[in-house]
């Protein structure tokens, strides 16, 4: 029977503790968790909107050095292009005027001019005439192109060299021929190569049929290498903050791609893990917050419900006790003056009730 009644006893305690307890848990937390949720997750978007402009930005900035280089280069060939000398197409006359060319820009290694059936007139290195008609170049130029470009491989420097043409005409007359520079890339590459974003980012630079022509990792091969298969590229036209994210030989990487004016491409990539690096540590002491916060509110909630179901379950084991008849039982919450304390007083009451009316039935 006492079995019995203490069973009850601890089924009220649990009861009424633990009940007390995962609703203060709840009314603290759901608020917290959702706040924390909130504040992780726009951290979360700011950060790689910060990320995906860092990458904007960087690739748009060598795109303009690109873009300068090649505009110069452009404005020296249409300029000299437009000079009585070169327009006489003469030898002795374009000679002088090609060989100063590559005197002035040590970046320019040959200048030449081509004759409409492909047969090489000028040189500004005096060596033997060559025939170019079969140059892509060249073709380019005489197809209607206003600009003829190619990449190759230098013989001599087993470098990537660029080779860049326009046609040799007088206003409103026909093309009178090609004038073209051969140029080495190493002071463009030494841009693209400098350019580095922490400890794991750098810039690639591919030509108009995405072969490399510079590496921020390292020195280019002795072969135009070929990088269509480079996942940035996959997916050009649709670069968003959603969007930049991808895997490259099976780490994760944030990348970004740009055309330039020639039609090359520039792609600025960076680990993934060094680009969140920030993102990810602020999550971790995000999560971290909060495990102490819960904890904390766990050990609150617990103590105030101890503090609400204790006497609760002093005053149950005290009214069971006057049932039996011991209506003497001291009552230590009367005291309070909240509503435990009101039920107190009344327990108490009636224990001062019965134990009247029991005298005056004994009286009898």
């Amino acid at each position: 029977m006492v079995a019995g009644k203490t069973t009850d006893i601890q089924k009220v305690k649990f009861k009424i503790l633990y009940q007390i307890l995962i609703t203060m848990c709840l009314i603290a937390l759901i608020p917290l968790g959702g706040l924390w949720y909130i504040s992780i997750y726009k951290s979360k978007q700011e950060w790689t909107a910060n990320i995906f402009q860092n990458l904007v930005g960087n690739t748009e900035s060598l795109s303009r050095s690109v873009d300068d280089w090649t505009s110069m280069n452009l404005r020296l060939l249409q300029q000299n292009g437009a000079s009585p000398a070169i327009l006489g197409m003469e030898v002795k006359e374009q000679d002088p005027v090609l060989k100063s060319i590559t005197d002035t820009y040590e970046w320019i290694y040959l200048a030449f001019t081509i004759l409409p059936d492909g047969q090489n007139l000028g040189r500004s290195d005096g060596k033997p005439q060559t025939f170019y008609g079969d140059r892509e170049y060249f073709q380019q130029v005489l197809g209607g192109k206003p600009i003829g470009q190619q990449v190759l491989m230098g013989k001599t420097s087993g470098k990537p060299a660029f080779i860049l043409a326009k046609p040799i005409k007088a206003e409103g007359a026909k093309n009178l021929g090609v004038i073209a520079i051969a140029m080495t890339l190493e002071d463009l590459s030494k841009t693209i190569t400098k350019t580095k974003i922490g400890e794991t980012g750098f810039a690639i630079l591919l030509d108009d049929k995405n072969r490399l022509i510079a590496h921020g990792k390292g020195a280019v091969a002795s072969e135009l290498q070929d990088f269509s298969t480079h996942p940035a590229l996959q997916q050009r036209n649709r670069f968003d903050h959603d969007s930049f994210i991808f895997v490259e030989e099976g780490k994760k990487i944030v990348a970004y791609t740009q055309k330039t004016q020639l039609g090359w491409t520039l792609i600025v990539q960076q680990d993934y893990r060094e680009a969140y690096v920030a993102a990810d540590e602020a999550q971790r002491n995000a999560v971290l917050l909060l495990v102490v916060t819960l904890a904390t509110v766990m050990l609150i909630a617990f103590l105030l419900a101890s503090r609400l179901s204790t006497p609760i379950r002093n005053l149950t084991v005290i009214a069971d006790e006057i049932s039996r008849g011991n209506l003497g039982a001291k009552i230590k919450e009367t005291g309070r003056s909240d509503e435990i304390g009101a039920l107190a007083r009344a327990i108490e009451r009636m224990g001062v009730s019965l134990q009247m009316a029991f005298e005056r039935l004994r009286k009898r």
